[in-house]
């Protein structure tokens, strides 16, 4: 919420910008604030490219999470079930033997 509201902030007063310095302006001021109006919207539209970009890096964090943990259960079971392997199989060979 707070980088949508910085965006949209940013955006309000580049137009404000850009509409003072086609309107009130003239001369090389009405160029220099159409520059930085048209600065300001660029860095409106990096922000709002880069906000995107983090989100799906986050949500990619947390698929490779959920796989680290389900992998990290699955071991876990390999390791319990080969433990139980054993077992069997020292009872077993302590049943053949009797």
């Amino acid at each position: 919420m707070k980088n949508f509201l910085c965006s949209a902030l940013l955006l309000l007063i580049s137009f404000g910008i850009g509409y003072s310095g086609v309107i009130y302006l003239s001369g090389k001021y009405e160029l220099a604030a159409v520059f930085t109006a048209g600065v300001l919207v660029g860095i409106f539209l990096m922000s709002l490219k880069l906000n995107v970009k983090n989100t799906k890096i986050d949500i990619y964090k947390r698929e490779l999470e959920k796989e680290s943990v389900t992998s990290d259960k699955n071991s876990a079971r390999v390791k319990v079930l080969e433990s139980k392997i054993e077992v069997l199989e020292k009872a077993l060979e302590n049943a053949l033997k009797k």
